[in-house]
């Protein structure tokens, strides 16, 4: 029935098949980081560096809707400021795996971020160079002192500035308005002057 040639093709076929179930291959991840720079080549590569705690962590639709993938925003108080025009309340967004490079945020943990600017939004990857505060060390102390991230006006002092502009408008009101007066009263006594 089996001639020499088909019993050796599937004896082979037999053979591949039992060490296939033998060699049982590690997860393949989507994501692979080309060998990581300097903390310099970093911060060069990066838009905003700034060091933050996250404060919520939730699925964004938005970035669902022009990726692949679901995405995740993260809002984080910042504390410290590298880089970038970073607001002390500021958001970011990664892939919701990291199998799709995404980096894993947890609410109320401190943050060495380094991100990138994609349109009107800074996203963060795990080729980004982000690392959890506690393990930052070395790059906090290669990047020396931050800056605060600009505080927002108190009421009083929103209050305070709209007080000299209150101030002009107040007075040109009151400038043409006499110059009004003055002219309708010069006018007036013209006519009484005519008849």
């Amino acid at each position: 029935m089996f001639n020499k040639k088909s019993s050796m093709i599937v004896g082979a076929l037999v053979l591949i098949l039992f060490a296939s179930l033998l060699y049982s291959p590690k997860t393949a991840l989507a994501c692979s980081c080309v060998e990581r720079g300097t903390i310099q080549d970093t911060m060069n590569k990066s838009d905003a560096v700034f060091e933050g705690t996250a404060v919520s962590v939730k699925p964004s639709a938005a970035a669902w809707l022009r990726s692949n993938g679901t995405s995740v925003k993260t809002s984080f108080q910042v504390s410290e400021v590298w880089k970038g025009h970073v607001a002390p309340k500021i958001e970011v967004l990664t892939a919701g795996s990291e199998d799709s490079c995404g980096y894993t945020f947890k609410e109320g943990e401190r943050y060495l971020v380094y991100a990138r600017a994609t349109g009107a939004a800074l996203e963060v990857n795990l080729c980004s160079g982000t690392l959890l505060r506690s393990d930052a060390d070395s790059h906090i102390a290669q990047l020396g002192s931050g800056s605060l991230p600009p505080q927002p006006l108190s009421a009083e002092e929103q209050e305070g500035e709209s007080f000299p502009r209150s101030l002009v408008i107040f007075i040109l009101i009151v400038v043409l308005g006499s110059s009004f007066l003055i002219l309708f009263m010069m006018k007036s006594k013209q006519l009484k002057s005519r008849t």
